[in-house]
């Protein structure tokens, strides 16, 4: 079978070779312009949801808005980033868990900040402008503006200005 790449050369991934499809306003409470999502999300709860303008979520992102979520103008999610907003009720013991109800707890995730891959953002969590979220973190604080947080739980560990 004949390619059409020069020897070599690989295929290249771009916004054209996969799926980017552009978020409806009805997908959420608010959807600013250009936003997308690229394949397999699981999105719920969309009517407590907030996009700003230019905000992408890549491959095979969970988003959950039960408890409210805002995300401003220009962040990217990358594949496999879990946000969770709300958690199960669990202290009566002798009940079973989902007759407890939940605990909502908005997530605020400012301006130009970057989720790299595999993260996961707990309920109740800002995070700063400009913040870079390493891999495979787990943000269960907040995240203060322009830092660069990794690990779980995950920790600025420098500032970017």
């Amino acid at each position: 079978m004949k390619h059409k790449y020069a020897k070599g050369e690989g295929m290249k991934i771009t916004t054209f070779s996969k799926s980017i499809i552009p978020f409806r306003q009805g997908d959420a409470k608010k959807v600013g312009q250009g936003c997308y999502y690229a394949d397999m999300i699981v999105w719920l709860n969309g009517d407590q949801i907030k996009l700003g303008n230019n905000v992408g979520f890549n491959f095979g992102c969970y988003v959950n808005g039960f408890g409210g979520l805002i995300i401003e103008d220009g962040c990217r999610f990358g594949p496999y980033t879990m946000i969770h907003t709300a958690n199960h009720i669990v202290d009566n013991v002798d009940a079973g868990i989902d007759g407890q109800g939940w605990n909502k707890k908005p997530v605020h995730i400012e301006k130009e900040v970057g989720v790299i891959m595999g993260i996961i953002i707990l309920p109740g969590v800002r995070i700063g402008e400009g913040s870079l979220i390493g891999a495979g973190s787990v943000v269960a604080k907040d995240i203060p503006p322009y830092r660069i947080a990794v690990g779980n739980p995950c920790k600025p560990k420098k500032s970017r200005k």
